[in-house]
């Protein structure tokens, strides 16, 4: 049965937790066959400790959660499955950027690396979370995601002072869908036209170089070498100075 939008919101940590999020992980460990190693899976999707998932649950220690769930030695109902598996910095960072794109919901859940359907509040607080582990390679992205898909529109093709077109496409390692680059925008920008990434480039008259160099920008910021076409060689591989670890590390 679908859950109705709720009207109230929980408190969790400094954003919220909805009574939809709450709905979702009662339903998780409602008949489940380990529902401790759930609860944990639970609050791993929610950013959430266990504890903080218990309180929320109305739970006020662990031996409480564990009376209301006894384990049977032969237990039945539905087997417990990971929801989120880590992924890779860079995928992670992808996701988000896609996610401020104006990405599905869907599409970015799968490279957040949940194999379930998850809240949109719990995606948005995981973005979050991770904004606040990683500041200096989140500065510049959207303070928030649009609230209608975003339409690609017709540009100007004008290039700036350090040699980057006004926009660019690129076919993403993860996915290999191709995406929009807007020149200052940390964001990625979904397309309809799948055609080689190369060839709407090459129509646009923007360079490997210059599409790499507008690629890296939008994932590790437009102040770093990688955001310079310079730094690329023709076919559009970096041959400028390294900076440690671009991507941060996993969430």
């Amino acid at each position: 049965m679908p859950l109705s939008k709720p009207s109230k919101s929980l408190k969790r940590g400094l954003l919220l937790m909805t009574h939809e999020d709450l709905a979702w992980a009662q339903g998780q460990l409602r008949g489940c066959a380990n529902a401790r190693r759930q609860l944990r899976i639970c609050a791993e999707c929610l950013c959430l400790t266990d504890d903080e998932l218990l309180t929320h649950l109305g739970y006020t220690s662990m031996a409480a959660f564990r009376a209301a769930h006894p384990q049977s030695k032969h237990p039945v109902g539905q087997q417990v499955e990971r929801i989120h598996h880590p992924v890779p910095p860079d995928v992670m960072l992808e996701s988000i950027l896609r996610y401020y794109g104006g990405e599905r919901l869907s599409s970015v859940c799968s490279l957040m690396g949940y194999t379930q359907p998850v809240t949109r509040e719990a995606i948005r607080h995981r973005v979050c979370t991770w904004r606040k582990k990683h500041p200096a390679l989140a500065a510049g992205m959207p303070p928030k995601r649009p609230n209608t898909p975003v339409k690609e529109k017709a540009m100007e093709l004008n290039i700036d002072a350090t040699g980057l077109p006004a926009y660019a496409y690129a076919r993403s390692p993860y996915t290999g869908g191709i995406v929009r680059i807007v020149r200052g925008e940390r964001a990625l920008f979904g397309v309809n036209n799948q055609t080689c990434a190369d060839e709407l480039n090459a129509a646009a008259g923007v360079t490997r170089a210059q599409a790499a160099a507008m690629y890296n920008g939008a994932m590790c910021g437009w102040g770093t070498p990688y955001s310079n076409p310079s730094n690329y060689n023709e076919t559009g591989s970096y041959v400028g100075p390294n900076m440690e670890d671009p991507h941060g590390t996993e969430c």
